[in-house]
């Protein structure tokens, strides 16, 4: 079972496939949408969805309408309980997570794939990885505008998925589209453009291409539960003349009717905003002594206008910093509840020139994408819809005791290995299409390394807000690369950085170059490969990998520089040589080893601070033209490799 989660401001969207089939959203509370409110019981159970908005009533002080929003600020004050935002979010994702499981009999959650917004940085989906722990054997994150591209991209063919055809995006590497998402609480631009596809499979780019998010642009101040806000308000300048202090206490009351009568008022005013997306007008039923409202659709628009047009201009800007214009693009994709407003797609036509395109339920969209993304590429998070065996290990409780650290193999493995060494743990290899080659080799996920705890140990946790690093106030946009093949961000360095693309994944963050591409993010490895632009399925390439120690190397350093010396001592290929542990690169100290290959040679340095090392990789071809543009490159990525943990 592989379940895929949209958790959204005032929403969550589930979607499941079970043995292989075409992915279904799950109906939560007798709806396709499940609220994303959460209720602390003064016994501390957790309430969700519908749940906590009845509970809300009984105490407001109790309810938190919109955990998303809260995600940087460590801990909520519920009633009188104190809890991390990691809890709240918990029990969103399991409540969503337990929903799908009871479509299949309860089974085992084999892999949730999460989606966030573009923007979100290493800290932000790091709490999003800490609040799913414990729910599925394997968490893979992927951006919001990425998994919605999959998905309106997707051409798969009747035989392989049951799926609806979709608007087809044209499957050429470097078309480029946007994608405008009007959400419950934001609204998010993207510009995503398809990179090229393996040469494994060219007859098939959709099943292979990843997407490169070019630009993104936000508003966290303009969402549905706005559009509502506003038309109650318009309700209320209708009816309140009648009785404004029984207005007042409709709309502000303490007591528990007054809260009661409050909430069906919103649901009815929510139906109204919904009803007029579809009609010119509409009633809204009142309470008494309020007669009912008549509403109009050009009521709506009057009220709306100036924030719709932001989010149109938000859209231009980001076309902008692609260095696209709108004509260039092959579509303008609209997602979210909120874009079901026809108003939404005639600024977008009138300002763009761009007839955007949106689909039915498009509140769903970037679930069902999410879960695509993983299932169309098998060589990345888990094996393709229907395959007989997973490649996803063994969940961390059933891991072997620990032992010492040990080398990470080199990032290239004969594209066809022997079946006992493709895959994690020894399992066996899946049948589907091979790994993706990369010149005359291919990576293989290297297996979990003795000596170091589960990759889901909580790390320490940084400040809110207000305690950015520099690096972070430095960049434009940090880039969370997902399971999509090749997901990369462009962000704008600072002037204390080289110039380059920020890729911040899992606990290390580093400036690739501009000229060079991300080719590969192995996400149960903690692994990413990036190749020269020009050459991207060539033997010349750096790779990137985390490891987790169960001891603090900045306090010890000697004994991780001991450890490793032996691992290359006893290596029975004797590969590794030029072991130095204290060497100087990039202005830094490092451990350094080099690793000799039948075709290439790699030299290795590492980098470690606190539990966490990072194994820098940067390979040379044979005779390759490119190594001073890798020497280069490996340079740079050394010099600005940061433990953002």
């Amino acid at each position: 079972m592989r379940v895929a989660v949209d958790f959204g401001t005032s929403s969550t969207c589930v979607v499941a496939s079970i043995n292989g089939r075409e992915p279904q959203v799950v109906v939560v509370d007798g709806q396709p949408l499940m609220s994303s409110a959460v209720y602390a019981a003064p016994d501390g159970t957790l309430f969700v969805g519908q749940e906590a908005e009845r509970q809300a009533a009984v105490d407001p002080s109790r309810y938190e309408p919109n955990p998303k929003r809260r995600i940087d600020e460590g801990d909520l004050l519920l009633g009188d309980n104190v809890l991390r935002v990691t809890d709240v979010v918990n029990a969103v994702l399991k409540r969503a997570v337990t929903e799908a499981r009871r479509l299949a009999g309860d089974a085992e959650v084999e892999l949730l794939v999460l989606t966030h917004p573009a923007d979100w940085g290493a800290t932000r989906t790091r709490l999003l990885r800490q609040a799913a722990n414990g729910l599925a054997r394997q968490v893979a994150l992927v951006p919001e505008p990425v998994a919605a591209a999959v998905y309106h991209a997707a051409t798969f063919a009747p035989a392989d998925l049951n799926s609806e055809r979709t608007v087809e995006f044209s499957g050429r590497p470097g078309d480029a589209l946007a994608v405008l998402d009007l959400g419950g609480g934001t609204v998010d631009v993207s510009v995503v453009q398809r990179m090229p596809g393996s040469p494994a499979d060219r007859s098939s780019p959709a099943k292979r291409a990843g997407f490169q998010v070019l630009a993104t642009r936000g508003d966290p101040s303009f969402g549905g539960a706005d559009v509502d806000q506003a038309l109650l308000e318009h309700v209320g300048s209708l009816v309140s003349s009648v009785d404004p202090p029984e207005w007042r206490k409709l709309v502000e009351g303490r007591e528990l009717t007054d809260r009661r009568r409050r909430r069906v008022l919103r649901q009815d005013v929510r139906g109204a905003k919904e009803t007029l997306s579809r009609h010119a007008y509409t009633d809204v039923p009142m309470p008494p002594p309020f007669a009912d409202a008549h509403v109009t659709r050009e009521d709506l628009e009057r009220l709306i206008a100036g924030p719709l047009g932001r989010a149109v201009e938000l859209t231009v800007a980001a076309i902008g910093d692609s260095g696209l214009r709108p004509k260039q693009l092959t579509a303008i994709f609209l997602v979210g509840g909120s874009s079901r407003i026809p108003m939404v797609s005639r600024l977008v036509h009138e300002r763009t020139g761009v007839v955007p395109t949106t689909l039915d339920q498009p509140e769903t969209v970037v679930a069902r994408g999410a879960l695509r993304a993983v299932l169309i590429d098998p060589d990345r998070t888990g094996s393709l819809a229907g395959s007989a065996v997973s490649r996803l290990g063994a969940p961390p409780d059933r891991r072997p005791e620990p032992q010492r650290p040990q080398f990470p193999p080199g990032p290239h493995q004969p594209s066809a290995p022997p079946q006992s060494a493709f895959s994690p743990l020894n399992a066996t290899r899946p049948q589907g299409p091979p790994s993706p080659p990369m010149g005359q080799q291919g990576i293989a996920p290297p297996p979990w390394r003795p000596g170091e705890p589960s990759r889901d140990t909580k790390p320490a946790e940084r400040g809110g807000k207000g305690k950015k690093t520099p690096w972070i106030i430095a960049a434009a946009v940090v880039v969370v690369a997902a399971v999509v093949g090749g997901v990369l961000f462009a962000v704008n360095s600072g002037e204390d950085e080289p110039e380059g693309r920020a890729l911040a994944q899992y606990d290390y963050r580093f400036i690739a170059p501009m000229d060079w591409t991300q080719t590969d993010d192995r996400v149960a490895d903690r692994q990413v490969v990036i190749h020269p632009s020009d050459s991207l399925t060539g033997d010349d390439l750096v790779v990137a990998q985390e490891y987790v120690m169960n001891y603090d190397a900045t306090v010890d350093r000697q004994k991780l520089v001991d450890d490793l010396s032996k691992s290359a001592a006893e290596d029975p290929n004797q590969k590794y040589s030029g072991y130095n542990g204290s060497a100087t690169y990039a202005g830094k100290t490092v451990i350094y080893y080099r690793e000799t290959k039948p075709k290439a040679r790699v030299d290795w340095y590492v980098v470690a601070q606190g539990k966490i090392r990072v194994h820098i990789g940067c390979q040379y071809g044979t005779g390759s033209p490119l190594e001073q543009r890798v020497s280069a490159a490996c340079e740079q990525v050394v010099k600005t490799m940061a433990v953002v943990n």
